[in-house]
């Protein structure tokens, strides 16, 4: 077990309007990221948790099971509490492509081709790439990965001029689609999405090496190029347990 760092204030107000649970949460994250915790250290016990912050151990494991469920803590039955690999973050204001973002988090980006094709596409995807029903368009779906980690399930669909061409080899030489596109003289400026939490199916779950009905952060969205024209249109299954999504706004 890794020493229990002291340099890190936790305290907790019982006269607080805020519960117990979510206090001793919020300062045993703040242990997580600051306390010098590694991937795979042993997470100090309920009891030890308890008797330390003066809680009682319902208090303790709810927090804990809080840290579980959000992916920070991994709890192995009959071995005790873990600490989890570190969440991808993915910066929305941002346009960066998967394969930017894993590389200036210290990750090796990674791609596996599950398909390659053109496919007549119907009334929704069309609508989303401005485009008529039954056009022909590319279809891209790759597992991405994260120094050989599976992280995502991306779906993308391509309206590319006629005079560009994808294969295999291509997609397996260069893992960031983006780039490859850029490379061919398409430049992407902006995108639109929506994200939600959904549960994993059975093929996510497979391919993703997570078990079915576990956390998917879905995100699905249009870029476009800089006309103005929409390129990409993309459905892609992020593991819950390894990712989160942040966004700035600013008041108008």
């Amino acid at each position: 077990m890794a020493p229990f760092p002291e340099a890190i204030p936790l305290k907790i107000d019982k006269d607080s309007p805020l519960p117990l649970y979510s206090q001793l949460r919020e300062g045993l994250l703040a242990l997580l990221r600051d306390g010098g915790f590694q991937e795979g250290d042993s997470f100090p016990t309920e009891r030890e948790l308890g008797q330390k912050y003066q809680v009682s151990r319902i208090t303790v494991r709810r927090a804990l099971d809080e840290l579980v469920r959000e992916g920070y803590l991994i709890a192995r039955q009959g071995k005790g509490t873990f600490v989890a690999k570190p969440k991808i973050s993915r910066h929305m204001p941002q346009m960066r492509s998967f394969s930017q973002e894993m590389a200036e988090q210290g990750q090796r980006p990674g791609s596996r081709l599950l398909s390659l094709g053109h496919q007549r596409v119907g009334e929704r995807i069309a609508a989303a790439l401005s485009v008529p029903e039954d056009t022909w368009v590319w279809v891209v779906e790759r597992v991405r990965l994260a120094n050989d980690e599976p992280i995502c399930v991306s779906l993308a669909y391509l309206n590319l001029p006629a005079s560009i061409t994808l294969t295999p080899a291509e997609l397996e030489q260069e893992t960031s689609l983006w780039k490859l596109l850029e490379n061919k003289g398409i430049h992407f400026a902006y995108r639109e999405e929506n994200i939600q939490a959904i549960a994993a199916g059975a093929r996510e779950a497979e391919l993703l090496q997570i078990e079915p009905g576990g956390p998917l952060l879905f995100v699905e969205g249009t870029v476009y190029s800089d006309r103005g024209e929409p390129i990409e249109y993309h459905q892609i299954h992020n593991r819950g347990d390894r990712y989160n999504y942040t966004v700035q706004t600013a008041r108008s």
